[in-house]
């Protein structure tokens, strides 16, 4: 009896040091797959949070020596300086349906000059200039400008230099001659 009991006692301790081999043994798996889990997950979010460029451009709606023609309130002179950078960042989905917001930057030295033509009335047509920085209009740079077209066809502006070949008060036909 006393042999037997020494076996059950034993086979308890062996069992035992059994299940608890099992047990470390599943820890360490386990922090394994925690660890796994835990570097992809970061990786997943450390490559979502990465903001995506869709557009990097700089920008003129014109080039020297062509013709053109707008409307009366449309820019007929657009020139900018410095880039412009469209971009898409991750933001989370409880900020945006789909995780992602697109933003613009705008360079240091952005700057945007318009001019927009105000019409003609008797032989002077009026044109105003805006000039934005940073993505604003900025209330400094803007100035409503006259030319009367009886003592000249050709108008000159900053560095700029037009030709204008037809003007009422729709449109304006013109030329650049310089920028």
């Amino acid at each position: 009896m006393v042999a037997a009991g020494h076996a059950k006692a034993n086979n308890r301790r062996v069992g035992l040091n059994l299940a608890m081999s099992r047990c470390a043994i599943g820890d360490t798996l386990m922090n394994g797959w925690h660890k796994t889990i835990f570097a992809g997950a970061l990786a997943c979010s450390l490559y979502g949070c990465a903001s995506t460029t869709i557009r990097n451009e700089t920008f003129k709606s014109y080039s020297v020596g062509e013709t053109k023609t707008v409307t009366v309130g449309d820019a007929f002179l657009t020139n900018q300086d410095g880039s412009v950078r469209t971009f898409k960042h991750w933001v989370g989905i409880m900020n945006s349906s789909d995780g992602w917001q697109t933003s613009t930057e705008y360079s240091t030295d952005y700057r945007k000059r318009e001019l927009l033509y105000g019409g003609k009335s008797g032989s002077t047509i009026e044109v105003s200039y805006r000039e934005f920085r940073g993505g604003l209009a900025a209330p400094a740079f803007t100035q409503n400008l006259k030319y009367d077209l009886s003592e000249s066809k050709i108008v000159r502006f900053q560095n700029f230099q037009l030709e204008i070949l037809q003007a009422d008060n729709q449109t304006i036909t013109y030329r650049i001659l310089k920028d």
